[in-house]
């Protein structure tokens, strides 16, 4: 069994705080976390634990990289109004960003047929299965990098579990959406990639995030508290209080 269990009487592992670096974290705490992000890698923050609220820490990320400036292609695969909503519970208004330093590519409308009119938020139409999706996909990623000259640009999923309600076959998909951001060395100031997942909900891609990542944080529940666990990067086993203070 890895050191960082020990043995429960059902005999599976649970996570033993005793084996880890603590750290509080908290919004001042998101900038350390993106430090750890070498330069263009990728980031999983992977939600092990329902109750671990791992998506709403990706949106204090998502709010630190929008409030420094950064600009962020957001790829939306759940209804656009929920991701509203939970960004508002962080303190994020995404509105003011919406056309300025957030884009919002609309997976989930798109597949549903859903307009949006928002500046900002872009849709593909017709036709789409999986293979289709790819395919519009990438011609739409390639024209709006030549629109204009892009600095500072991140990439980030919310959530990329929501392939797995959206597409057939979500593990083809989303090896394919990963791709699409090799793009982006060629035609980009590029930052990096935040990915964030739920494991419970979509146990299939998991292993795609966590060989595609140069650093993941599995998000739990340890004694009632939130916590974000580093199991890949250099940072590997340190454990982050994801709503406490620095």
């Amino acid at each position: 069994m890895d050191a960082y269990y020990r043995a429960s009487k059902d005999g599976k592992g649970i996570y033993n705080p005793r084996l880890y670096n603590h750290r509080g974290i908290g919004m001042n705490g998101t900038e350390r976390v993106l430090r750890m992000l070498p330069a263009g890698g990728v980031l999983s923050l992977i939600q092990s634990d329902l109750e671990s609220n791992g998506e709403l820490f990706s949106l204090l990320i998502l709010r630190r990289l929008l409030e420094r400036g950064d600009t962020v292609f957001l790829f939306l695969y759940e209804p656009f109004r929920v991701f509203e909503n939970n960004a508002t519970t962080v303190g994020l208004n995404i509105r003011e960003h919406l056309g300025k330093n957030l884009y919002i590519f609309d997976a989930f409308g798109s597949i549903y047929r859903i307009p949006r009119r928002e500046e900002g938020v872009h849709q593909l139409s017709g036709y789409l299965d999986d293979s289709v999706f790819i395919i519009k996909l990438r011609e739409w990623a390639v024209k709006t990098l030549e629109s204009r000259e892009w600095r500072n640009l991140w990439i980030f999923t919310y959530t990329s579990t929501g392939v797995c309600k959206l597409f057939r076959r979500p593990y083809l998909v989303y090896r394919m959406i990963i791709a699409v951001r090799e793009l982006l060395f060629n035609n980009a100031e590029y930052e990096g990639t935040v990915l964030t997942l739920s494991e419970p909900e979509c146990p299939d891609i998991s292993d795609i995030a966590y060989t595609v990542s140069d650093i993941v944080i599995e998000t739990h529940v340890v004694n009632g508290r939130r916590v974000g666990i580093v199991t890949k990067g250099a940072n590997e086993g340190e454990v982050l209080e994801l709503f406490g203070g620095d």
